[in-house]
């Protein structure tokens, strides 16, 4: 592959494409839950190439603000900016390029869904700054990570029920539990730059945190489900598996690459619970 190709690859995180997978997953969730199981194929192709387009376009403008940074952090530090493999210039064109192709896909959506996506741009643009002013910048990834689910609600039944804001709180409980997670991983390297991040707000109690997330995204999920005759089974599956990972996150931690891996094994939970909101939604009988 060409040298220079693959630097724009990994400029999108497309050479890492959980964080496109953590993404995808809510807007299953919500498709799944705004149609009952119904889903329409030209929405699903829509909200896809969204996800990719919109998560591709915010690592770019998230690396062009932090380019003075990442080359200090042992974790970005390979970063095709950081590494002088791009220049800003490439990177802001790259960046607009993704963008426009973002926008091309209003014409296919309802003018509700559209009003929420001009917000979510703001927090997705505001996320990388806000690491250098405020406390919990985990807190803006939350809300632009979940502003999908209004966005698909928005698109198909073109209002906001309480079904919505529970599965909106559901995955903003995950995505502070798995970033927070992600963000321990850097956290001497935010302390050396006096860079924010929820671990260092919560300090010895950051584990504590990511648990009562964790904790209130089964509840959330508990409550999506519990019409279904199969509840139990599925409650059980998804308490094991959130059991699985907090064990691992207070015992099963050595070293800083720990915390990176613990956080890719979220993506097993969206899946499990893919399935569950298909079953659930009598899908697949």
């Amino acid at each position: 592959m060409n040298k220079y190709f693959y630097s724009y690859l990994k400029l999108a995180r497309l050479d890492k494409p959980v964080g496109i997978l953590l993404l995808l997953w809510p807007t299953i969730w919500a498709l799944i839950l705004s149609t009952e199981g119904q889903i329409r194929f030209q929405d699903l192709l829509i909200f896809c190439i969204g996800v990719i387009l919109t998560r591709s376009a915010g690592c770019v403008i998230n690396d062009i603000f932090d380019h003075d940074i990442d080359s200090k952090v042992k974790r970005t530090s390979n970063r095709p900016l950081a590494q002088k493999e791009l220049t800003l210039k490439n990177a802001s064109i790259f960046f607009l390029f993704l963008s426009l192709g973002a926008l091309s896909l209003l014409f296919f959506l309802h003018s509700y869904a559209i009003k929420i996506i001009c917000v979510s741009a703001f927090l997705l643009m505001v996320y990388p700054l806000s690491k250098r002013f405020f406390p919990i910048p985990q807190l803006f990834l939350g809300l632009a990570f979940s502003s999908t689910v209004l966005v698909v609600f928005a698109h198909v039944q073109q209002s906001l029920p309480l079904e919505c804001w529970i599965l909106f709180f559901l995955n903003f409980s995950w995505v502070m539990a798995y970033d927070t997670v992600y963000a321990k991983a850097d956290f001497t390297d935010d302390i050396n730059l006096s860079i924010h991040s929820s671990p260092k707000l919560f300090k010895k109690y950051t584990n504590h945190a990511i648990v009562v997330f964790y904790l209130s995204f089964l509840t959330l999920c508990a409550i999506l489900i519990k019409e279904d005759p199969y509840f139990i089974v599925y409650f059980l599956i998804l308490s094991f598996m959130i059991w699985k990972m907090v064990h691992e996150l207070i015992f099963g931690i050595t070293q800083d690459g720990d915390y990176i891996n613990l956080f890719k094994k979220n993506n097993y939970l969206g899946i499990i619970v893919t399935f569950i909101f298909l079953l659930s939604h009598s899908w697949l009988f």
